[in-house]
């Protein structure tokens, strides 16, 4: 201890108390392509001191949403789930999972007639569709034209593809 000839020294201990450190948990945002999978959510800490990282939690935040393969375009919450930390006091931020449209190709059929000939139905295929859709999926079907009639000349005319509309794809 600390000796003084003079003075007689008196210990006071500490009667104060430590309050625990805020601790913010965020979800990061993350995005995916109609149809895949979700992608692995991760979390953003802010506030650890003393060279402290999430391996001193208690329980372990985590982060998860709703939305699945087949949920519409769109954005969907990703929640945190709260952990726990002796010495800190946790507030969690939700991110956004925005779902972004899947890529459909649609692609015209050739074609071939005799001239003077009426033109042969126009037909396409699809590429791309996911969850097992089909073209009966799509809010609007598309549709196969030509310039070519019974009187064109002898040549190759493009067949033009237009109105297909889906919110997904």
């Amino acid at each position: 201890g600390f000796i003084a000839a003079n003075y007689n020294i008196t210990y006071v201990p500490f009667e104060g108390s430590v309050s625990k450190k805020s601790l913010t948990v965020t979800a990061d945002n993350k995005s995916k392509i109609y149809g895949a999978t979700n992608p692995v959510f991760t979390i953003t800490y802010d506030g650890f001191v003393n060279n402290e990282d999430a391996s001193i939690l208690t329980t372990a935040s985590s982060a998860s949403s709703n939305a699945t393969g087949t949920s519409n375009v769109g954005t969907y919450d990703i929640a945190i789930s709260n952990g726990t930390a002796a010495n800190y006091t946790l507030t969690v931020v939700k991110g956004v999972l925005t779902i972004t449209k899947a890529t459909l190709t649609v692609t015209a059929e050739n074609k071939s007639r005799i001239y003077g000939a009426s033109n042969p139905t126009l037909t396409f295929t699809y590429a791309g569709f996911v969850n097992d859709q089909t073209a009966s999926s799509l809010s609007t079907a598309p549709t196969a034209s030509t310039t070519a009639k019974n009187t064109s000349k002898v040549g190759d005319y493009d067949i033009t593809l237009s109105s297909a509309a889906d919110n997904n794809y």
